[in-house]
């Protein structure tokens, strides 16, 4: 009769075997070898189907991997000989994290947390998921308690200050973001932040400084050096802002709002040719008002009001509130150009081939 096979503390040759395969798979798996660890827990767990080393590091391998599904299975099964093991708790709270199922995952870490209360890694983790999920107050508390016992927390003030920036509170996330570059290093995440905060705050010239900072760090980074270049344009340094933002046009097509702007420098300069070039490929992107309106205006500018009329259609006939686009371009004629010469175009509009609406016409008029 053969003997049947019993994993067991009495069967001292396979206790070892799983304690070696154990070891052996926990290398690979701190390693980062999740393919070689995977394949030394399943050899492990063939022997001792519930060994719980095995089981987390089989989900932990397989949560590596992307394999979910397995990696659930192995954190449930886990939990059904142990309910309050951390690892599994933990474990697949990731889990059902990467896969956006973040109210079970936010479940998983608070029992983990009833077990561990102050683990501010899964702490950090309850905040980005209620931030997912919109619980904003939720996050903040989070936050704020890991920060009450480490205030320097990177993570923590991190997710703070994001979440300061999503609510608006720009002027907070500024500070925040601030408090960790005095850490030390240079971030160049924070610090193209810290320029698109203080440049929506109005604070340009600071802007400008981290933007400066952040190319110290990475010379071509398009976010970057877009914002350089709008704190110049702000500042009417026309030229010195083409010439920041073609750098970007040196590792990419660059994106319909650059080409909007560059347009809009090149007529503050007078290189009116560039200027139309511009536009035109903003508007190739697709329909994009302002850059329709710089065309008119261009082309007004120049004297070529078939194009002018033309574009006019494309931007205030076309609209779903053309009367609101009238007068915005209205303003912007009359920032640009002579009234007199607005006056001589809407003119040239009206009796054009071209067939206004009875209100848009009547709208036009009291222009000239």
């Amino acid at each position: 009769m053969s003997q049947v096979f019993n994993p067991s503390s009495d069967n001292p040759q396979a206790q070892s075997s799983i304690i070696d395969l154990s070891k052996k798979a926990r290398q690979k798996l701190r390693a980062s070898c999740y393919n070689d660890a995977r394949q030394l827990f399943a050899e492990g767990l063939e022997l001792e189907p519930d060994n719980p080393y095995l089981l987390s590091g089989m989900g932990d391998a397989s949560r590596e991997m992307g394999n979910f599904e397995v990696a659930e299975e192995c954190y449930l099964k886990l939990l059904q000989i142990d309910k309050n093991n951390l690892f599994a708790l933990r474990g697949l709270g990731d889990v059902y994290k990467k896969l956006n199922r973040h109210n079970d995952a936010i479940t998983m870490w608070e029992r983990y947390l009833h077990l561990r209360p102050r683990d501010k890694h899964v702490m950090s983790r309850i905040a980005d998921s209620a931030k997912v999920l919109l619980q904003f107050e939720r996050a903040e508390q989070m936050y704020q308690s890991i920060i009450q016992f480490a205030p320097d927390d990177r993570f923590a003030l991190s997710g703070l200050a994001d979440l300061q920036h999503r609510l608006g509170n720009d002027q907070e996330a500024i500070r925040i973001y601030e408090k960790i570059l005095g850490f030390g290093g240079k971030s160049l995440h924070i610090l193209t932040i810290l320029g698109k905060l203080c440049w929506r705050v109005s604070d340009f010239d600071k802007g400008e400084v981290y933007f400066r900072r952040a190319l110290e760090v990475d010379p071509d980074n398009p976010y970057a050096l877009y914002g350089l270049g709008n704190c110049h344009r702000w500042h009417k340094r026309y030229q010195e802002a083409i010439a920041v933002w073609q750098k970007i046009l040196k590792n990419s097509e660059g994106t319909q709002a650059l080409h909007t702007r560059m347009g809009d420098a090149y007529y503050h300069i007078g290189m009116k040719d560039e200027a139309a070039r511009s536009y035109r490929r903003s508007i190739s992107f697709g329909r994009d008002p302002f850059s329709l309106a710089g065309l008119i205006c261009l082309s007004v500018d120049i004297g070529d009001l078939d194009t002018a009329v033309a574009t006019f259609f494309d931007l205030v006939v076309a609209d779903d509130d053309p009367l609101y686009q009238l007068d915005m371009l209205s303003r912007r004629l009359l920032r640009t150009l002579p009234q007199p010469v607005m006056e001589a175009f809407y003119r040239y509009l009206l009796n054009s081939h071209g067939k206004l609406e009875a209100d848009l016409a009547t709208a036009v008029r009291t222009y000239c």
